[in-house]
């Protein structure tokens, strides 16, 4: 999944006029990386880059217009890229450590050219797992010509996905998946999201998510209601409910995500804001969740994967950024987090700091294949 991120920059009309230029001037001249342009835009820094083993990619230095000499520039990382993207986008990436970046420090961009030749940037494999977000942030730190390093598009940022692959577990009306005993966290916010995928929707009342309370009523997730198609998911909290816009596909995976915070409550579905609804309180006392939780009632098959209850409110950038990888286990607000990869046995670990395991009536079929939740349904076909 490619994604861009703007900053608020000066739109460089002038430079696009000088690149027709045929004189060899330094006025209105401009040094950037080509790449962090796409089309003359002058505003695209920020792109994805899905990673599988080593990988490289390449990045030109070019001028608005030609001079009349060689133009010698030095590329270097720029961590400060990094804590300027986070704080603007609610997210947690670190720099990738440089043992495993490789790119010339001197590029030249030859007399009478616009563009030097293309500068490789190569990335060796890395560790994964331990759920970081790694990204390289690179920029154009000097040059030995009269002109000036643009702003905007003098940096571009790499933010680096490596596929989320996983066995999955089908859970039925037995499988009943809940934690144990009473969590007694209070919040004034929440955010639950997953990966989900049903079977069918033969009937109403098919709860996927169910977390007990002691403040701030139910929090009830489900397909279909008495006077909602079953395709249509619902949740009940806080004495109202609301139903998805989109309908759902059998047999294809989605992530859906419910943030409550400010007395409302917004649904995502795969990252895009779908539905919400204004609710009457904020304050919650969660105590417990449970998966599939209609017992004999509940009359489809079910998979999930990445089941994550935080006890904050996301961002829609930032469920957008993390739905396609795992995230640290040590995030701050996760009360919990299941990755669901077991691949046996009938417990579901939870990876975050809070032990709080789910244990299922029985266990669940696990996939002998692995998805790629990159794009779960390309990789299921």
């Amino acid at each position: 999944m490619k994604f861009r991120f703007i900053f608020a920059a000066p739109v460089v009309l002038s430079l696009l006029a000088a690149g027709c230029s045929q004189k060899y001037s330094t006025i209105e001249n401009g040094l950037y990386i080509n790449e962090a342009a796409p089309s003359g835009q002058f505003h695209q820094q920020v792109e994805s880059l899905v990673v599988r083993g080593e990988t490289t990619v390449t990045i030109h230095l070019r001028l608005a217009q030609p001079l009349d000499v060689d133009v010698h520039a030095s590329l270097a990382l720029a961590p400060e890229l990094v804590e300027e993207y986070n704080s603007i986008n609610g997210a947690s990436y670190v720099p990738l450590p440089e043992e495993y970046i490789d790119f010339p420090a001197d590029v030249v961009i030859p007399a009478g050219s616009i563009s030097s030749d293309p500068v490789a940037v190569k990335i060796s494999e890395f560790p994964t797992g331990n759920g970081l977000a790694y990204c390289i942030p690179l920029k154009i730190a000097s040059s030995d010509a009269d002109v000036r390093i643009m702003e905007a598009s003098g940096h571009i940022l790499y933010l680096i996905t490596t596929p989320l692959m996983q066995v999955v577990p089908t859970m039925d009306a037995g499988t009943l998946p809940q934690t144990a005993g009473d969590w007694n966290v209070a919040t004034s916010e929440w955010t639950l999201e997953a990966w989900v995928w049903m079977s069918a929707f033969p009937i109403n009342n098919q709860a996927i998510f169910n977390a007990p309370v002691s403040k701030g009523t139910e929090i009830y997730i489900r397909f279909g209601d008495a006077d909602v198609p079953f395709d249509k998911l619902q949740i009940k909290t806080h004495g109202s409910q609301f139903n998805s816009n989109a309908t759902f596909e059998p047999a294809k995976w989605y992530h859906v995500a419910f943030v409550c915070a400010n007395n409302k409550c917004i649904l995502y579905i795969n990252g895009q804001e779908d539905s919400s609804m204004e609710i009457s309180g904020n304050d919650y006392v969660i105590n417990n969740l449970q998966l599939c939780s209609s017992g004999s009632y509940f009359r489809a098959q079910c998979k999930m994967a990445q089941v994550r209850f935080w006890s904050k409110a996301l961002t829609a950038s930032a469920i957008q950024d993390a739905m396609n990888r795992e995230v640290p286990a040590s995030s701050e607000g996760l009360m919990g987090y299941w990755k669901l990869n077991e691949g046996s046995g009938n417990v579901y670990k939870d990876s975050s700091p809070n032990g709080r395991d789910m244990t299922c009536d029985k266990a669940p079929s696990w996939s002998s294949d692995m998805i790629d939740f990159t794009d779960p349904n390309a990789s299921a076909e």
